[in-house]
């Protein structure tokens, strides 16, 4: 694969983990608010508090991370003669 490829499988790759972490959050706040809602309208339920992720706890996050790093770091390493 030539260089400019590896840097742009690198760059795809990292900023797709950032897509998958940030929804995950996004899915968790959701969640939170829709058992509050029902929660605060019904009275019924269990309140529930949010649960953090953390940025590794997702294999596909810190795999898509690694990949990208190393795509991108061969993507600016200098050729060998």
């Amino acid at each position: 694969m030539g260089k400019n490829i590896n840097k742009i499988l690198g760059i795809i790759l990292i900023v797709m983990s950032g897509i998958i972490y940030t929804m995950e959050n996004i899915t968790e706040k959701i969640s939170s608010a829709l058992v509050a809602t029902g929660y605060a309208i019904t009275g019924i339920g269990v309140d529930r508090t949010g649960n953090n992720i953390g940025l590794f706890e997702n294999f596909f996050v810190w795999l898509f991370l690694l990949v990208g790093f190393i795509l991108l770091a061969s993507g600016f390493s200098k050729e060998r003669k």
